[in-house]
């Protein structure tokens, strides 16, 4: 995942995530960054001050979008071959 200065266009930082990031969501409350990453099946959680993961969760099959709600900061993952919603709590 690129993270870009969109005053200049320009590539400030690259965070290794999982295989095939699909659908990206930021928390609004805390700036958390949570990455669902298909081919993996998991999610990478980031930090945006340090630009780090800081946990790979094991969700399920062939997550392709994420959702965070501003009230509750739970992630709704969307997981299209196993037709299930993977949800994560916290930060």
């Amino acid at each position: 995942m690129s993270v870009i200065n969109t005053n200049t266009g320009l590539v400030t930082a690259t965070i290794n995530v999982g295989n095939t990031p699909y659908g990206v969501a930021v928390n609004p409350t805390t700036g958390v960054i949570y990455v669902a990453n298909n081919i993996s099946g998991t999610v990478s959680v980031i930090n945006p001050a340090t630009n780090t993961v800081t946990a790979t969760l094991t969700v399920g099959s062939d997550p392709v979008g994420v959702a965070v709600s501003p009230t509750s900061g739970y992630a709704y993952v969307a997981n299209q071959l196993g037709n299930t919603i993977s949800v994560i709590s916290g930060g």
